[in-house]
């Protein structure tokens, strides 16, 4: 769960879900905290560990166990990946995040999947090329809306996932974290 930090409308989570229910096997998430995110400062880390605080509690919640583990996304998620039958992960579309899930991809030793999450409807379904103004995007965008803009329905977990080991970022203490 490294770009779509949240546990509510959040397509690749309920994809996860639904495959983990298929298999019988729980949903565990994980999320790589590292300390040189590209111009992150310590305002951006605070408000962003917060919000994974809340995440994983909501998680719980359903019965999802969530670790925040330090070192980078793609260390993580491939550590992650030896114990799975299958690795969801979300979309991210800047370079580094395109990097990293083409790395997960090739490391993982288990089947990977890419779950847009954070757009109404997917960019290669709306614009085969690059875009220079919203004005020539919107049109395109508000074409697809009946076909994507759908509700989401959260999907029960069947499984509940057991808490994870003690072994990662204890969100409870956000300021030594930080520190």
């Amino acid at each position: 769960m490294q770009q779509s930090q949240r546990a509510e409308y959040n397509h690749a989570l309920e994809y996860a879900i639904q495959q983990a229910n298929e298999l019988k096997l729980p949903v565990h998430v994980f999320f790589g905290l590292t300390d040189d995110y590209p111009e992150a400062n310590l305002r951006h880390y605070t408000f962003m560990l917060e919000g994974l605080r809340e995440t994983q509690a909501a998680l719980a919640a359903r019965g999802i166990a969530m670790a925040v583990q330090k070192g980078g996304p793609v260390s993580v998620a491939v550590k992650a990946s030896r114990q799975a039958a299958l690795l969801v992960c979300d979309r991210g579309y800047l370079r580094h995040q395109k990097r990293w899930r083409r790395q997960v991809s090739e490391a993982a030793p288990c089947r990977v999947v890419h779950i847009e999450t954070d757009v109404v409807a997917p960019v290669e379904a709306v614009a085969g090329k690059r875009e220079v103004a919203a004005r020539t995007l919107r049109p395109k965008i508000h074409h697809q809306l009946g076909k994507y803009l759908v509700e989401m329905i959260e999907t029960k977990v069947v499984r509940r996932s057991a808490p994870t080991e003690p072994t990662g970022v204890d969100l409870s203490d956000l300021e030594g974290t930080l520190r």
